[in-house]
This record gives C-alpha cells, sequence and structure tokens, in this order.
C-alpha cells in the first residue's frame, strides 16, 4: 500500500539545469553506495514515525514515501541544480513534524466517526508541495543567505529537541514493540516485552556508538545495522523467532505515480475543502523553515569539507522543485542530512553523478522492498536510538560542565552562556510539548530577547572630566590651571555600541543626571554602531533637558553634512544641537567648549593682537631690562596657513613661541601623520631640540595665518654668555612648562585608565 493507492478512494466518497560534470570513479560510486547502506533503511524508519498517527497498518505507506523521497529528491538534484556532495532524503526533524501535521489532520478529517486517511493524506501531500513552493519562492526573493543568521542556541535546540523525540519514537521498537500514534496503552504492552528484543536493541545501540576496531572503516550505523541482524536471527535459531521480537510488516513494491494529484482535485472541487487550505499554509512554511536550515547547514559542512562554497538560492531551488514532485508522487519532504553526505563525501563523491547514482541506489531499494519484512523492530529502535544520540549538539553536552567548572569565565561571560543554554532548552521543551515548528519560532523570540537583554547595558564607555582631561590644545600655563580649576563644568561622555531602545532609557537617565551639574555636555559617538528612532528621540529629549538646565549638548564624531548626521536629522527633527555643536572628532569638540569656558571667565585666547613676550613662557619673571635684551634677540616670522614651520630631522636651531594663530604637531607612523597636539598663542615650542641638540622630532605647521617669535641656538648662546642671568629663567621657564605639560599628561592617562 503507498500513499498514492490509498488516495485512490477518495473517488467514492468525493535557472538553466547545469551540465554534470564527468564522474569520478570510484568516489562517484562508492560514495552514494556506502551513505544508501545506511541511510535509506534508516530513513525507511522515520517514514514509519512519520505516518505512525495513522496506526500500524500504515507502515508500508510511510517506508514507500521514504524511498520517493529519496529517489525523486536525487534525481532532481543531479539533473537539476544542487551543488557536488549533497544527498537527498528525509530528515528526523522533518518526519517528526510531518507526524503532528498528520495528527492534527486526523482529529479534524473524520469520516463516520473514524479518521478519513485518503483525505488526511491528500491534504498532508499537499502542505508538503506548498511547503516546497514555499522554498523555490524563496529562491527566487534571494532570502536563502539569511537562513546563516540563524541563531545558534535555536538551531542547537532544534536539533537536539529532534533527537528527545527521536529517542521516544525508539523506545517501542527498542522493545519490540510496533510504532503507534500516542502513549497510550503502553503500559499494558510491557508485558509482551521479549528480552531478546531488548537485547538485541541494547547490543545495536552499542555497535553503533562504539564500533568494533576492525570495523573502524566502515560507517558505525552500517556495521550496528549488520550486528543486530546478526544476532536477532540468532537468537530466532537457538530460541525461536517468538523469543528474538517481532520483524517490521510486509511492504509491497508500488512505484510512484501521479495518482495523489486526484487527491488534489477532490480537494480544489469541494469547496468546504477547499477553505482549509489556507489553514496549511503556517505548517507549509515551519516545514520549508526546517528543511532549508538543516540543508544549508548541511552544504556549508560539505562546503568546508570539499573546499568550495555553496549557492544558497539554488540550493532552495533545487530543493524546493524536489519536494513538490516529492508531494506530487506521495513521498516525504527532502533535506541534505549531515551524516548521509558526511559519508558520501568522505568515500569519494565530488560530482552529480554521486546524487544521480544515490537515486538509483533507491530505485533498486524500491523494487525490493519486500525485504523490510525482515528487518526486526529492535534493530531499527536501536538504530533510531543511536542516531538521537549522535544528533545531540557536542556544544549542548559539554556547556554544562563548563559552566560548572568555571574555566576562568567572568561573571558577564558566565551569565551570557548560561542564558544561551537556557535558550536551547527552551526549544528542546517546546518541541517535544508543542513541536518543532512551534520551537524553531519560540527559539528566535528567545534569541531576540536574549540579544536584546546582552546588549541592554549602558553604552557610555567612560566619563570624563574637563579637569583632568583636555583636548589636544595646549593653552599658556595660566589658562591651563584655569581648566584643571574649572573644567569639571565639561563632561565628556565615550559611547560604544548600538544606541536604540534597549540602551536609549539608561543613556537618558545618565544624561539628565550630568546635565544637572555640567554646563557642557559632550557626546562621543565614534564607537557607536547604530543608532535607531528611539535613540534619535532620547537625543532630542536630552537637547530640551539639557537647555533647561542651561547646559549645551555637543555631538562629537559626527560629519555634519555626513550620513549619521542626515539620519538624525530624519530621526529627530529639528529638536537637535544646532549644527555649529557637531564635530567630527571629540578633539574639536572638546576645544570648543575650553575656549567658551574660558571665554566666560574672561581668559580668551587672543584673537586680535599679537602676544608681547612678556605674555608667553619665555619671558616671565624678567624685568624691563631683560625683557628688553631678549626681545632684541627674537627673530618673528610669520606663516601662512598650512605652510610647515619645521619638519621631522631638521636641525634643531632654536626654539619658538607663538604669539598669534595657531599650530599643530604631527607625529610620523605607517599610516601616515597624526596630529597630536595643536598650540595657542603664548605656547613654547622647538625647546626639546634646544636642550639635546637632536634633530627635530615632530612635524609642525601653521593651522591658520600665524606669527611666532624665533630663539635662533646662535642668539640663546650668546645670551647665556653675556647674560647668564637671563638664560638660567629662560631654561627655568622652559623646564617648569614642560614639567607642567608632563603632569597634565599624567593626568590624562590616569584619567583614560580609570
Amino acid at each position: 500500500m503507498s500513499a498514492s493507492s490509498v488516495l485512490n478512494q477518495t473517488a467514492a466518497k468525493k535557472d538553466a539545469p547545469l551540465k554534470i560534470a564527468r564522474p569520478v570513479f570510484p568516489g562517484d560510486f562508492l560514495g552514494p553506495l556506502t551513505a544508501s547502506l545506511v541511510s535509506i533503511p534508516i530513513e525507511a524508519n522515520y517514514g514509519i514515525i512519520a505516518f505512525a498517527p495513522l496506526g500500524p497498518e500504515f507502515v508500508a505507506v510511510g517506508v514507500l514515501a521514504a524511498i520517493y523521497c529519496a529517489l525523486i529528491s536525487n534525481l532532481v538534484g543531479a539533473l537539476g541544480t544542487a551543488r557536488p556532495g549533497l544527498l537527498g532524503g528525509t530528515r528526523p526533524t522533518l518526519v517528526l513534524a510531518i507526524a503532528v501535521l498528520i495528527g492534527d489532520l486526523a482529529a479534524k478529517l473524520r469520516f463516520d466517526g473514524t479518521p478519513d486517511v485518503p483525505l488526511i493524506l491528500a491534504f498532508t501531500m499537499l502542505t508538503l508541495a506548498m511547503a516546497g513552493i514555499v522554498q523555490v519562492l524563496m529562491s527566487l526573493a534571494n532570502i536563502g543567505r539569511l537562513f546563516k543568521y540563524m541563531p545558534y542556541p535555536v538551531l542547537a535546540g532544534f536539533i537536539n529537541g529532534a533527537a528527545l523525540l527521536i529517542l521516544l519514537t525508539a523506545v517501542r521498537p527498542l522493545l519490540g514493540l510496533p510504532n503507534a500514534g500516542s502513549w497510550h496503552g503502553f503500559t499494558d504492552q510491557l508485558a509482551t516485552v521479549k528480552p531478546g528484543a531488548v537485547l538485541v536493541g541494547l547490543v545495536t545501540i552499542a555497535i553503533a556508538l562504539r564500533p568494533p576496531r576492525f570495523f573502524a572503516k566502515l560507517p558505525p550505523l552500517m556495521v550496528a545495522l549488520a550486528g543486530g541482524l546478526l544476532l536477532h536471527y540468532l537468537i530466532a535459531a537457538v530460541a525461536g523467532p517468538e523469543r528474538a521480537g517481532a520483524t517490521l510488516d510486509e511492504v509491497a513494491t508500488k512505484w510512484p505515480d501521479l495518482n495523489v494529484l486526484r487527491g488534489f482535485q477532490t480537494i480544489l472541487g469541494d469547496p468546504q475543502l477547499r477553505a482549509m487550505i489556507p489553514s496549511l499554509i503556517p505548517s507549509a512554511c515551519g516545514l520549508a523553515l526546517l528543511a532549508t536550515v538543516e540543508s544549508l547547514l548541511t552544504a556549508s559542512v560539505v562546503d568546508g569539507m570539499l573546499h568550495e562554497r555553496h549557492n544558497s538560492n539554488r540550493e532552495l531551488l533545487s530543493q524546493g522543485l524536489a519536494n513538490v514532485l516529492s508531494a506530487c508522487a506521495g513521498g516525504l519532504l527532502s533535506a541534505a542530512g549531515l551524516a548521509r553526505c558526511s559519508n558520501s563525501v568522505n568515500a569519494g563523491a565530488r560530482t552529480r553523478w554521486s546524487a544521480l547514482i544515490y537515486a538509483l541506489i533507491a530505485a533498486g531499494m524500491l523494487a525490493a522492498v519486500e525485504t523490510i519484512a525482515y528487518l526486526p523492530l529492535a534493530v531499527t529502535g536501536g538504530l533510531l536510538a543511536a542516531v538521537s544520540w549522535i544528533m545531540v549538539d557536542e556544544w549542548s553536552r559539554r556547556l554544562p560542565r563548563q559552566l560548572l567548572q568555571g574555566h576562568g569565565l567572568t561573571p558577564n561571560q558566565h551569565r551570557t552562556l548560561l542564558g544561551n543554554y537556557l535558550v536551547m532548552l527552551t526549544v528542546v521543551v517546546t518541541a517535544v510539548v508543542v513541536s518543532l515548528i512551534a520551537a524553531v519560532f519560540v527559539g528566535v523570540i528567545g534569541a531576540m530577547l536574549l540579544f536584546v537583554r546582552r546588549n541592554s547595558g549602558s553604552v557610555i564607555r567612560r566619563e570624563l572630566h574637563g579637569s583632568h582631561f583636555h583636548s589636544l590644545r595646549q593653552r599658556s600655563i595660566s589658562r591651563m590651571r584655569e581648566l584643571e580649576r574649572e573644567g569639571w563644568r565639561i563632561v565628556m561622555l565615550e559611547l560604544e555600541g548600538p544606541l536604540f531602545f534597549g540602551t536609549a532609557d539608561k543613556l537618558s537617565r545618565e544624561i539628565e543626571r550630568i546635565a544637572a551639574k555640567s554646563e557642557y555636555l559632550v557626546l562621543d559617538f565614534r564607537r557607536i554602531t547604530d543608532i535607531d528612532a528611539t535613540g534619535a528621540r532620547i537625543l532630542q529629549q536630552a537637547t530640551r533637558e539639557g537647555a533647561a538646565k542651561r547646559c549645551q549638548l555637543i555631538f562629537a564624531s559626527i560629519n555634519p553634512d555626513g550620513a549619521r548626521a542626515r539620519m538624525l536629522t530624519m530621526l529627530g527633527g529639528t529638536g537637535l544641537p544646532e549644527r555649529r555643536f557637531w564635530f567630527e572628532n571629540a578633539d574639536g569638540a572638546l576645544e570648543w567648549a575650553e575656549e567658551d569656558l574660558l571665554t566666560n571667565f574672561e581668559l580668551p585666547e587672543p584673537r586680535d593682537r599679537l602676544l608681547s613676550v612678556r605674555e608667553t613662557q619665555l619671558g616671565r619673571s624678567l624685568d624691563q631690562n631683560d625683557l628688553q635684551t631678549l626681545q632684541d634677540a627674537l627673530i618673528e616670522l610669520h606663516f601662512q596657513r598650512g605652510a610647515p614651520i619645521f619638519s621631522t630631522g631638521d636641525a634643531a636651531d632654536g626654539i619658538y613661541a607663538v604669539i598669534s594663530g595657531s599650530v599643530s604637531v604631527y607625529l610620523r607612523g605607517e599610516s601616515g601623520r597624526k596630529r597630536v597636539a595643536s598650540l595657542a598663542p603664548g605656547v613654547v615650542f622647538g625647546e626639546m631640540g634646544l636642550l639635546d641638540g637632536l634633530p627635530r622630532s615632530a612635524d609642525l605647521a601653521a593651522d591658520e595665518d600665524s606669527v611666532v617669535l624665533k630663539l635662533t641656538r646662535t642668539h640663546f648662546d650668546e645670551i647665556r654668555r653675556s647674560h647668564p642671568g637671563i638664560a638660567a629663567t629662560v631654561l627655568f621657564n622652559l623646564s617648569t612648562e614642560m614639567a607642567t605639560r608632563l603632569r597634565y599628561v599624567n593626568r590624562e592617562l590616569q584619567e583614560a585608565s580609570s
């Protein structure tokens, strides 16, 4: 009996194909042969599981549906677009979901109080065909690549949940009992369990998980199948067949046909039945998701084995077409299985000929399907139990022990791993209690919540205060000391990570706290990876609150004319700070805040006059006569914007003092020049070369039209000979400035490190 033959009873009730490369001999023949000897008998058991809700009399339908799936999916893969190395067939995750679907349909579709089996099978195959169509649509929409973003705990939970369900379905055959759609009456059947069957099942499991060493080169499941068969018939010969346990029912050969389409015609021709089709869409989408995830994961593993890359959308197209044809012929849904594909590739399969050979082997097994009646239930149960253990994710087995032992994990890392493991367990429980399809959706939601929770911490990387942390602008000592006293009014927050609805609230509270006690708040966005609408609204709200508390909000590391600025403007509207408070880097923002603060304390840098020598560090503490002597030795130099003052490697021929404009210091590196300081009027530079006589170690250039005073080494030597007191004062002033700069650098390093 096949699905198509059962459906005959409904009448009484109303891309261009790719060329196949030349086969690789013998790998393209040995690979699929090795894989089929293990996979197809096990997949026949999967088919039995899928149709178990209909009762033991539909074992034959399940076996044939599984073999149809292997035959058609690999035939389409060989002639179509599938990548070399992938072999199609049914999978435990899929058959369990199909079993749930059949169970639901059996509860809804009843005729005279009993399940309307032909109609149930028609709706089942229609759902599987719709799943194939969904896969084709996903391929055409070019969204196959999105499945690589499936969270790993969800995938692990999905696989582990399927493994647990497989183990539960293996209990009955492991004890020599036939499969059933529910656990009803299981305890009453325990009295009929045969010890010989239990022994066969346990030995099969033992061989599958720990095969003998002299069979190490053979697939463990194939060795376990042979060992279980040998033991079963040995017990049957010695103690009698009844003590060895039962075997599967006889299955008659039935080739795929299109009789299933008659069932589709019945559904489409009846308005009441046709109205049920939309209710199948969620199941079809869930099945398509399960098949796609498993196939693309397997394809990724095969990529690593063959050192190639697969085309996700091409795989979806091939698999979708195969599943539509398989369902129309009464076959189950197909997916690429890791064990099946790895066995084939390891045995040498390299081209699409391997899929064609696998399809031919499936056809041969279909022709000799009567031999399935000799397969003991206990052996099938043992194989299923072994498969369930092999399916369990290695990460899931190892992580509990690692969490208990600690392994040097920080509390945050421990919480992250524990959260991921709980998501996996949630998926497993949902799979067992509800269904695999529901488990996937629950797992994705759980992973999303875990992601939001993990990323909902503070986006504030550091909080820096202007009394200890300054811009690159080097000012006169008096102004630096004023910033040291009043710099607490300037606060900079270095932000890091995504600014979204999960982090915006904490940032809002921090901004409110700081705005209440400071006058300038700089937000450095350099390490912000993304900003959503909620984050933009928080910035808009912070701007209003800052203005109400007389705290100016300043944006740093945002180009006023850049893409991020345009996005913020669209999201935050006009409530954000004016564009003059947006700076391309944090240093520019800090420099503006410092200058504005000094202006408020009537210590602005002079813009409309030249500083006198006394106002520079060179002339401090000199009387009028000594000051005149020093001034006579100085040379006044004018530099236009961008003009170099001296370069790295130049001879150190004197010291300089800025009396107007601004000068920047640049260091050279592998990535080019980097600006490390900006010198304000009154600041002395070039003193290192004067003191040690070594060449210049940096480049200096004018930021704007600037005026500097230069004391050459020759003039300084003359002053030292004729006026040693003036020279001593100048050296003392230079030492004081250098010590002051070093002290500020130390404070900034300490502030940064804390």
